[in-house]
């Protein structure tokens, strides 16, 4: 039996990655027909940036933005009738009726209550009509759907909480990384010993990372002792020992070489809502340490393969980096447990398999309760 899926897939910051690592294992699924339609929020030289830019100059990009979004989202319902949809789109809010002719799956890693609540996302709270609008709009989005997949149990817990989403509608799956890729590389490491040790951090928004309060711990050290290595796509100022990365592609070659050569990865975040780049850091065998948001209670185990600190608290922060880099025996532990974790939770082809086995069970109408088992956190 084949099914015919209409994959509707935001391109924006982590969900790239994540998009073409689904597309890949569905590439090999014999029973489905995937039509895969990228939703971008601008269009160099389309028709509607071009509007705004010479008629009306005075409206936000936002706005074009999500008008360039609905406009490819509507394009790709209408271009076939589909037996189940899966989409992350954001501008899936305007969608709901589509939603609820055609069995739905929606993937998120966080819903707008979550974000609102975060200032590294949100610079000023929206007036009271246009929160309530986004509040109506995101429910109902939600409420038209079969079936919603979460990335962790933070954001499970606000659509039960916060949209009044039954929890049985709702699965935890998070995305995977491939560990056949992503692979530890022992003898970088070892071929090292007796050089200064390596930090990694790995964050297109260094401020939002929390880069700032990383770079605040690094300047109280010796450089001698520690490298800084960063991953990122904004302006970093140089110092000793710090070593910046403006053009590193997602997967590559030379970003899997600076994850294997690295003994500790740091992620900080002000505001996150899944760290993917923690997943790789795991898959590379690194143990870990990130800030306590969004749902890095779901990746990280404090103890087994490294620590969470609380966010913006740089002397917190110092003090797990210390504790790791000062025992090298704990810290081959933590990267051996990062590993571990990393085949039970994060498997590219187990997860995402998991996802297109919901995918045919709603596209059959099939019940929600002979669902695959779905991610649980031990």
């Amino acid at each position: 039996m084949s099914y015919h899926i209409g994959f509707l897939m935001d391109q924006i910051a982590g969900h790239v990655t994540n998009y073409h690592n689904l597309r890949k294992v569905t590439t090999d699924d014999t029973e489905i027909r995937a039509d895969w339609h990228e939703l971008y929020y601008y269009q160099e030289g389309g028709a509607i940036e071009k509007i705004r830019e010479r008629l009306l100059p005075f409206i936000p990009t936002y706005f074009s933005g999500i008008l360039r979004g609905a406009v490819l989202m509507n394009r790709g319902l209408k271009q076939a009738t589909y037996d189940a949809i899966f989409t992350n789109a954001t501008v899936g809010v305007f969608f709901s009726r589509a939603f609820r002719r055609v069995p739905t799956m929606i993937d998120l890693d966080s819903t707008p209550r979550q974000l609102d609540q975060m200032a590294s996302y949100t610079a000023k709270r929206d007036p009271k009509p246009i929160e309530a609008l986004k509040f109506q709009l995101f429910r109902s989005k939600v409420r038209s759907a079969v079936l919603l997949q979460a990335w962790s149990h933070w954001a499970k817990q606000s659509l039960i909480n916060d949209y009044g989403v039954p929890s049985a509608k709702i699965v935890v799956n998070p995305p995977g990384v491939n560990l056949h890729y992503w692979q530890p590389q022992l003898d970088a490491r070892t071929s090292r010993q007796g050089q200064a040790l390596r930090i990694l951090f790995v964050g297109g928004d260094f401020r939002r990372k929390g880069g700032e309060q990383l770079l605040a711990w690094y300047r109280t050290q010796d450089s001698t002792q520690y490298e800084l290595h960063v991953v990122t796509r904004e302006a970093v100022e140089a110092r000793p020992g710090l070593h910046i990365y403006q053009n590193m592609q997602p997967n590559s070659q030379e970003l899997l070489r600076l994850y294997q050569q690295s003994d500790l990865f740091v992620l900080p975040s002000l505001g996150e809502c899944f760290g993917i780049a923690t997943v790789e850091a795991m898959a590379a065998g690194l143990p870990v340490i990130a800030s306590d948001v969004g749902g890095t209670a779901d990746i990280i185990e404090p103890g087994r393969n490294g620590y969470i600190v609380p966010a913006n608290n740089v002397a917190e922060l110092g003090h797990a980096i210390n504790m790791v880099l000062a025992n090298a025996a704990q810290r081959n532990a933590l990267g051996i447990q990062s590993r571990q974790l990393a085949e039970e939770r994060f498997d590219l082809e187990i997860n995402a398999r998991r996802t297109l086995d919901y995918l045919k069970q709603i596209a059959r109408r099939a019940p929600l309760y002979s669902s695959p088992t779905q991610v649980v956190k031990p």
